[in-house]
């Protein structure tokens, strides 16, 4: 008998046993039709195995599910019963098998994405879009992180999937660069450089920078001190925050500049504005997920997004 289609039933308080859902088919036929010939031609086989099943049933369950009288068929209460909770046994097997195939393909089921704050442009925008278009079942729950929580998060297995800005290692991730980013010059409004179209490098010797922490900025603070070393000088850090929005606000509230992703440009703070630098570096936006994750629905995710960024498409 096939493990799928078995099922342990328990529709009156005395059943307690394991049942073929066949069984359950050729009842409900019987019950519906009130005939014993049309049912077996509805289920495709001779009426005497079908008359013999039914018999076999009643005898298991201990009590008659129709009573027989002058050729017609009628159903006892207990089988009036019976009808309708193995109806919706059937129809809770029938929505298990299809959720379960669902699942199989990654149609149904649920994501956690991990993500920067900083990195919410419209690549990921269309990337989520994406997502949520082709699979509207799928339960989509977005966090937003700092790095260090999106790494954990990956590795205790409380997030699916992480969107991370630079360079990193690790032998237990799948990592996919989707995207990469200039950087560019936030400085506040009426700052002495604030009028000029395009900053060089050696302009901002005698600056004071705002940088994220060294640890866990994953190759973003190496980039702006090589950027500096090559033109002669090593940033002078005057304050830290733990992520890109705070830098911003860091320098509208005038403690100094900022090297950041130019994506960080839609922050509409009032008093920052921002300038192309020359030789300016530019940082991959990368994809991560555990590679032992065989679930269909990251499968599904990573193919949604690696498809979008091979097709380049215009914001």
């Amino acid at each position: 008998m096939p493990e799928h289609d078995c099922l342990a039933l328990q529709v009156v308080p005395c059943l307690n046993t394991l049942m073929e859902l066949r069984h359950l088919r050729y009842f409900v036929a019987v019950g519906e039709l009130l005939n014993f010939r049309r049912a077996a031609e509805k289920l495709h086989i001779a009426q005497s195995p079908l008359s013999q099943q039914i018999r076999r049933l009643e005898e298991e369950l201990g009590f008659e599910l129709f009573t027989r009288a002058k050729g017609r068929v009628y159903l006892t209460h207990a089988g009036s019963i019976f009808l309708e909770e193995a109806r919706a046994i059937l129809d809770k097997s029938a929505t298990a098998k299809e959720r379960a195939r669902r699942g199989s393909q990654g149609d149904e089921g649920s994501l956690v994405v991990g993500y920067l704050t900083s990195m919410a442009n419209d690549t990921l925008s269309r990337i989520v879009k994406t997502f949520q278009k082709d699979l509207p079942t799928v339960g989509l729950s977005l966090n937003d992180l700092v790095p260090s929580s999106i790494l954990r998060g990956l590795l205790d297995k409380t997030i699916d999937v992480g969107f991370l800005r630079g360079v990193f290692e690790t032998e237990d991730l799948g990592v996919a660069q989707v995207w990469r980013e200039g950087l560019v010059l936030a400085l506040p409004r009426y700052h002495r450089l604030a009028g000029s179209s395009h900053v060089k490098t050696e302009d901002l010797a005698k600056e004071h920078f705002i940088m994220v922490p060294d640890q866990g900025s994953m190759g973003y603070n190496d980039a702006i001190r090589e950027l500096c070393g090559r033109a002669g000088f090593a940033p002078r850090v005057r304050a830290e925050a733990n992520q890109m929005q705070a830098v911003i606000w860091l320098v509208d509230m005038g403690l100094g500049i900022a090297l950041v992703p130019g994506s960080l440009r839609a922050l509409g703070r009032k008093n920052v504005v921002y300038r192309p630098i020359s030789n300016s570096p530019s940082v991959p936006g990368m994809m991560v997920w555990r590679k032992e994750d065989a679930s269909p629905v990251l499968r599904r995710f990573r193919d949604v997004t690696l498809k979008l960024v091979q097709l380049n498409l215009p914001a």
